[in-house]
């Protein structure tokens, strides 16, 4: 297998439109909806009136700045709904392909097995299944340059695509602590300050003229409910309750983690700190699987655990969604429960794994 880049470009951009056409057949209707399903074609997507009300000025959206303002530029400039779904699977796509393509400079770079680029990306269940699902490649992809330019030295355009990927989704923040305690205390410090600077830049406007509606992003994480397929949903315990455990396991385990920080590299940090944000988060979506893809191109995780992971990662969201749209039958609530505490326990082993090998990359 050569690890050419216009073979890869090529080949995630069809991933990326087998990804699109599975979405937009079940909006048709020629696949049934729950095979389809996406949360970019979901009925609070496709309404034409996302174009005529400016997020955090007079509407509120759960997604930070970022995402807010792509969702509403693809309606103002799609005008119709052919339009919104033809310019989202054109600027996801490129949002893919910029990220396997700096994917394909870190490897070069960290001396790692560019067939990796294509088991655990290119060809990632996740990717053709999630690619176009929601809006995460858009986080991502700055994630991936916010690490690029920190293996480059370059803090000042590490931290800004950092900050960028952070007002895309929340989570890429979870890399900033490694970042500060990789350098030095001037380094971290500036790196600190053109983080905040960043978000500051993207946000004040809206936190001055409508605090109110803005904060309702950030409200919304922590009042809403475990999600269906969520390991905390099965405990039955108030969201309240759930947020303080979880918050809890969460903190103490990224503690230790950072105690100990200095036995382990950056990815190494980093991606266990993501892998354990996934363990005790409150809501797992099933497309947050896209979040890992870059390191598990950038570590030393086997195929049988990648592909382990994704595919009951998989049997969680069919099997979810019949339950929700088709059929109440208890055998598929069952079988979405068993494969949730199954991604549980993969999870857990790989956060092992990767915490014992140091995540020493090799070749597959």
């Amino acid at each position: 297998m050569i690890a050419n880049k216009k073979i890869l470009i090529v080949l995630v951009a069809v991933i990326l439109t087998i990804s699109f056409a599975r979405s937009f057949l079940g909006l048709l209707g020629i696949i049934p909806w729950h095979h389809g399903y996406s949360d970019v074609f979901n009925e609070d997507s496709i309404d034409p009136t996302l174009a005529k009300k400016i997020p955090y000025l007079e509407r509120p959206i759960e997604y930070p700045i970022i995402t807010g303002f792509f969702i509403y530029l693809m309606w103002y400039f799609g005008k119709s709904l052919i339009g919104y779904v033809t310019l989202t699977w054109i600027f996801l796509t490129l949002c893919a392909v910029i990220t396997i393509l700096i994917l394909y400079k870190l490897v070069n770079l960290l001396k790692i097995d560019k067939k990796r680029l294509f088991w655990f990306y290119a060809f990632a269940p996740s990717l053709i299944i999630f690619g176009i699902y929601n809006w995460d490649l858009i986080a991502i992809m700055f994630m991936v340059l916010a690490i690029f330019f920190f293996y480059k030295n370059k803090y000042v355009l590490s931290a800004i695509f950092l900050s960028l990927g952070f007002n895309a989704k929340l989570f890429p923040i979870l890399l900033l602590p490694v970042m500060l305690l990789k350098t030095n205390f001037k380094q971290g410090i500036k790196i600190a300050l053109i983080f905040l600077i960043t978000f500051l830049i993207l946000n004040v406007f809206f936190i001055v003229k409508s605090f109110d509606l803005w904060k309702i992003t950030y409200i919304f994480h922590s009042v809403r409910e475990p999600n269906i397929d969520s390991i905390w949903s099965l405990t039955r315990l108030d969201t309240n309750t759930i947020n303080m455990l979880s918050m809890l396991l969460f903190l103490s385990s990224y503690l230790i983690l950072i105690l100990h920080q200095k036995k382990y590299n950056f990815l190494t940090l980093s991606f266990a700190s993501i892998l354990l944000f996934l363990l005790f988060n409150k809501i797992f979506s099933p497309q947050y699987l896209l979040w890992l893809l870059p390191f598990f191109v950038l570590s030393n995780i086997t195929r049988s655990a990648f592909y382990s992971l994704e595919a009951t990662n998989l049997v969680v969201f069919f099997s979810t969604l019949q339950w929700i749209f088709v059929s109440k039958e208890q055998v598929f609530l069952v079988l979405s429960h068993v494969s949730v505490v199954i991604r549980v326990i993969l999870l857990a082993y790989i956060v092992y794994f990767v915490i014992k090998t140091k995540n020493v990359v090799s070749k597959i």
